[in-house]
């Protein structure tokens, strides 16, 4: 209980702005643990759909395969219909078709987390307007003799803004790191693009004929 009673204290302390910080920062927070672990499900399974590739060729993924890995590469090979592309120039076009879609779904919210990094500073900011504010009204009604009344205006604006920031960097931080992963993910499929591309068509289209 002391330590909930601390809390809310230290939130009503820093006004309702306070409270707005938390609301974003919690949901900021729950988006990047998600895409931290979607995040590495995504590159342990586009790495073994490369090596599956590399090393048994690139018709060792299977339709089951593909069904059950969430790698960008089974969902590259999902969208295209190979008996119908005659030469690596369509393959390559229906390719390049699907990729930029693939590459928003493997992003994910990425997007979103990076709009709130960022939104977190300005509600930070925000929260010391109102607070100098609040300073600025006890002096025009009290004068500057009342100190105590005074610090909580202080004490709201800068509550919000340490609170804004210490947030922000850790958010924008780890949001680098994750965008560098899916990075590394799309290099990888762009690899196994090329792969398929080396391989011979009829073939291609005759395995995949038969799956």
């Amino acid at each position: 209980m002391m330590i909930k009673d601390e809390f809310i204290s230290l939130m009503n302390s820093g006004g309702p702005i306070m409270w707005v910080i938390f609301f974003v920062a919690c949901i900021t927070l729950t988006l990047l643990s998600w895409e931290a672990f979607r995040g590495f499900l995504l590159m342990k399974n586009t790495q073994l759909d490369y090596q599956r590739m590399r090393t048994a060729g690139t018709f060792s993924i299977s339709p089951k395969q593909v069904q059950s890995s969430s790698s960008p590469i089974s969902q590259l090979l999902s969208e295209v219909s190979y008996p119908k592309l005659e030469s690596k120039n369509q393959i390559a076009k229906e390719f390049n078709l699907h990729i930029s879609e693939i590459s928003k779904r493997v992003e994910g919210s990425l997007a979103t987390i990076a709009t709130l990094g960022s939104l977190l500073p300005m509600l930070g900011l925000l929260g010391t307007v109102t607070g100098m504010i609040n300073v600025f009204e006890v002096i025009a009604i009290q004068g500057s003799g009342k100190p105590e009344e005074m610090a909580d205006g202080i004490s709201q604006a800068l509550l919000t803004t340490a609170s804004g920031l210490i947030i922000a960097i850790p958010v924008i931080f780890f949001h680098h790191l994750l965008a560098s992963r899916i990075n590394s993910i799309m290099i990888v499929t762009h690899q196994s693009i090329d792969l398929i591309l080396n391989d011979d068509v009829t073939l291609l289209n005759r395995e995949n004929a038969h799956e």
